[in-house]
């Protein structure tokens, strides 16, 4: 099949053919339309014609607006609760890809497109096949006024066509993989014959007795030492390697197999050419052939092996049951109980057996046992504590030892119990075998020593500290006083249930550190050293206590190892939990003292510029009303001056030679110069007086004082009026050149803000800039171009960034931790309090929602960023 053909059924062929119909034909209407020899229609006629037109059909003006939309084009691009009519089309499709759009523009310039396969990517991110095709359409002056966009959705089709696609490649690559797969089956059944341990074969009898080989495979090599072209080429020569005693039975179980079609099984002696004596055994199916021929299926193989493996396995059987039956003599003759407990696959436990020993010590038999369960045998109670021993056992994979309380017809029997697990070949410990030693005799005995020591108990009972002996082999508490079941609030079968894992169960897991450490400390101690050490464990309520805990070696090993440990806890849980909340108040103490410490210098700190505002309000005040009428005065003092001078020329023009004491006073007063320089005075005055203005401005500006609230202000003014005043600071000095200040402003909205508190920031910063640089110039780290550079910018609209920077000496990285405390300064004693910057922090962090942060690399200088936003209300909730 071409790979450019596309096969499709017959419906969507004829339903394809219907619509390019129909498309077709919306498009020669369309053309009769514009044809100026045919009559127009109304533009409500047109409109109901593009509408239900059954095509998708959009028309657009020159700047791609939406004219008219058929009903399909709405229903084809889920446009049809939207009103598009008037919008724009890129608008509408946001998405719509740039080739898409040139291809517009070109059919705005009378170009006709089309295309039979293209995407058409969605808003929800799916993607659509769709044809289409783009024509100009012209208004009566013979100008486009827009274009006509048909499209179909093709995406059902294409998506057949894949399918179809996809299936006729599995197809391929199905019939493929079955010729490859017969390939390697033939392959495969040549390799199983060549490596099957023995030689395959088919066998041929002719009526008139003719033996053959038709096939032998090449395990006749390893069988009977001969080439598979030997056996094919002549069948006497397998016969000549047979034992001569055992071709007769041969050729007669040969005969009977012909005769009665029944497999042929014989087994046979064979001296193979290298002098080698084997034992042979074959297995065939004969199949009755045309003419009388009968045909076997069949296989030689070497079971010289298997018959000295049968001879070894009978010999071991022989040791193995005498060996039992040694076994069989103990397990019976034994005086102590013996059993044996099955672990079944799913982790339960049933008996399955016990030695003759068992009824005369608990009068329970072999058949009262077997498959009986640990709770069947003993009752729900002990036998959960027998289920439980079992399966520490197995969890372990080693000998459990244990003692436990058994009661037998009615008199209570202590035994000592030793189970050890045995394993399968594959690891699986499958039984348990177990021996139960009376050890009632010395159980009495340690009751009557127990009774002696009951004194004691009552005593250790009255304690209000745990009282334990913990021993460390068997990894429970040997001894324990009541106050461990009152503190703990554990029953004490919860305790015993728990056994050895009581410690890690309740203690704290953080604990459980401190406890192996303690462990190792014991191990090491000398008898009557004491160990200390405090720890929390759960109660049985799951409430967490303090317990203080002393222990020491009680008694040891016959190796001198520490077997057991004393030890006495105390509860000191209230004392702990004082400890903590008297923590917490010193910490809470601290941390309202630093806030106090903290409100107390930003009100003496905001009280101290409040004043300073007020004085430079007043001052400024004062000087500004004189300024004003010296500076308004000067311009008609300067039109008087050019009357009085316009005069003076008239009268030197007209009477050239004045009196001679007229003379004497012009040559006096140096009349030339004075004409000269009187109007340069003048203009310098002005300059002077407008200097002093702004000054006077700049600090009102920067006082503020009518700003206590939020107000939307010109953050560039704030700066400005801030550099003006720290104007004599940048000039130029003995040994000290000019402070050159780079503004690059960007375009910023009003901001609303402190603007006063604001102002107060940026004071302190190019303060700091300055006294940066002064001490760069003095210490010769920087000789020229000292530059303060400030920037400012729009971030997402929502908020500014005002960036200083300065290329001193930069800020070291060990203080850059302190920078925004209070009272933390570089500066000699009496040059700086250490608090411009913690305010400046907590006016543009606190006050106004921002972030004020610091960038500095050592010898290139620092730059400190303050971000606020723009709107301080809706942020700051």
């Amino acid at each position: 099949m071409a790979p450019n053909l596309i096969t499709v059924d017959k419906n969507t062929y004829e339903s394809l053919q219907q619509e390019l119909i129909e498309l077709r034909q919306v498009i020669a209407r369309l053309e009769q339309v514009k044809s100026s020899s045919t009559p127009k229609f109304s533009q409500k006629q047109m409109a109901l014609f593009i509408e239900y037109t059954p095509a998708a059909i959009a028309i657009f003006d020159r700047q791609m607006c939406y004219l008219l939309a058929s009903r399909r084009w709405r229903e084809n691009y889920g446009l049809v609760d939207e009103e598009i009519i008037g919008r724009s089309c890129y608008e509408v499709f946001p998405e719509i890809p740039e080739y898409l759009r040139k291809i517009h523009q070109r059919c705005l310039a009378g170009s006709v497109e089309k295309c039979e396969e293209d995407v058409f990517p969605c808003a929800d991110g799916t993607i659509n096949w769709v044809k289409w095709e783009i024509h100009p359409w012209y208004e009566d002056s013979g100008e486009v006024g827009g274009i006509i966009i048909f499209t179909e959705e093709i995406t059902d089709r294409k998506q057949t066509e894949a399918e179809l696609k996809q299936l006729n490649e599995e197809l391929e690559a199905r019939v493929e993989e079955r010729t490859a797969a017969l390939r390697q089956s033939e392959a495969r059944l040549k390799r199983l014959a060549d490596n099957v341990p023995g030689m395959l074969y088919e066998f041929h009898l002719q009526p008139d007795g003719t033996m053959s080989f038709a096939y032998a495979s090449s395990g006749c090599r390893n069988v009977l030492g001969l080439e598979p072209k030997q056996i094919t080429e002549d069948a006497s020569v397998v016969f000549a390697h047979i034992h001569p005693e055992d071709i007769p039975n041969i050729q007669q179980a040969i005969a009977v197999s012909a005769q009665t079609l029944q497999n042929f099984e014989y087994e046979w002696r064979i001296t193979t050419p290298f002098g080698e004596q084997k034992l042979v055994k074959t297995v065939s199916r004969p199949e009755p052939q045309p003419k009388g021929k009968i045909l076997w299926y069949g296989y030689i193989s070497d079971i010289t092996e298997q018959q000295a493996a049968k001879r070894d396995r009978e010999i071991a059987q022989q040791q193995f049951q005498e060996q039992e039956q040694f076994l069989r003599t103990i397990y019976d003759g034994i005086p102590h109980l013996v059993f044996v407990v099955d672990v079944l696959e799913n982790g339960d436990f049933r008996f399955a057996g016990c030695n003759s020993s068992a009824e005369k010590i608990i009068g329970i038999n072999h058949a009262q046992i077997v498959g009986k369960t640990p709770e069947d045998l003993h009752g729900p109670i002990n036998g959960a504590l027998v289920r439980q021993r079992y399966k520490s056992c197995v969890e372990a994979g080693t000998r459990v030892n244990y003692e436990e309380h058994l009661t037998f017809d009615g008199e209570e029997t202590w035994c000592l119990t030793t189970i050890n697990p045995l394993k399968n070949s594959e690891g699986r410990i499958y039984q348990l075998v177990g021996a139960k030693l009376n050890i009632t005799a010395r159980k009495k005995a340690e009751q009557a020593l127990q009774e002696s020591q009951h004194f004691i108990q009552r005593i250790a009972d009255s304690s209000p500290n745990i009282l334990y002996i913990f021993d460390l082999e068997e990894q429970r508490n040997v001894y324990a006083n009541q106050e461990i079941i009152t503190l703990l609030g554990y029953s004490i079968e919860e305790i015993q249930q728990m056994g050895d894992k009581l410690i890690p169960t309740i203690t704290h897991p953080e604990e459980q550190e401190k406890i192996a450490t303690q462990l190792q400390r014991l191990l090491a101690a000398k008898d009557g050293e004491i160990c200390e050490y405090e720890y929390r464990i759960r109660r049985g309520n799951g409430e967490w206590c303090w317990l203080y805990t002393r222990e020491t070696p009680f008694s040891r090993t016959h190796d001198g190892k520490v077997k057991q440990i004393l030890g006495v806890s105390t509860d000191m849980t209230e004392r702990k939990q004082a400890e903590l909340r008297l923590q917490q108040q010193t910490e809470d103490l601290e941390n309202t003292l630093t806030e106090l410490q903290r409100t107390q210098t930003q009100l003496i700190q905001s009280e101290k510029m409040s004043s300073l505002g007020n004085m430079v309000a007043g001052v400024a005040h004062e000087i500004n009303n004189p300024i004003n009428f010296i500076h308004g005065n000067l311009i008609p003092a300067s039109e008087y001056a050019q009357d009085l001078l316009k005069l003076l020329g008239l009268y030197q023009l007209h009477f050239p030679y004045p009196p001679a004491e007229i003379q004497a006073e012009i040559a006096a007063i140096e009349l030339d110069f004075l004409k000269e320089d009187l109007m340069k005075l003048l203009q310098s005055m002005r300059v002077g007086t407008q200097r002093i203005r702004e000054i006077v401005l700049s600090l009102r500006n920067f006082s503020r004082l009518d700003e206590a609230e939020f107000k939307q202000v010109d953050i560039h003014e704030g700066i400005d009026s801030t550099l003006m005043i720290l104007h004599n600071r940048l000039k130029a000095k003995p040994n000290h050149p000019e402070i050159t200040v780079i503004k690059e402003y960007g375009k910023l909205p009003l901001i609303e803000c402190y603007a006063g508190q604001l102002n107060q920031v940026f004071m302190n910063l190019l303060s700091n800039a300055i006294d940066a640089l002064d001490e760069s110039v003095v210490n010769r780290k920087i000789t020229d171009n000292p530059t303060i550079h400030i920037r400012t910018e729009l971030i997402n609209n929502q908020r500014i960034a005002i960036r200083i920077s300065d290329n001193g000496m930069g800020i070291p990285q060990e203080i850059f931790s302190k920078l925004f405390d209070p009272f933390f300064t570089t500066k000699e004693v009496g040059k700086g309090t250490g608090l411009g910057l913690s305010i400046s922090y907590q006016i543009v962090v606190d006050k106004h929602c921002g972030k004020l942060t610091c960038h500095s690399t050592p010898g290139q200088g620092a730059e400190f960023v303050i971000e606020i936003p723009i709107n301080q209300q809706k942020t700051c909730q």
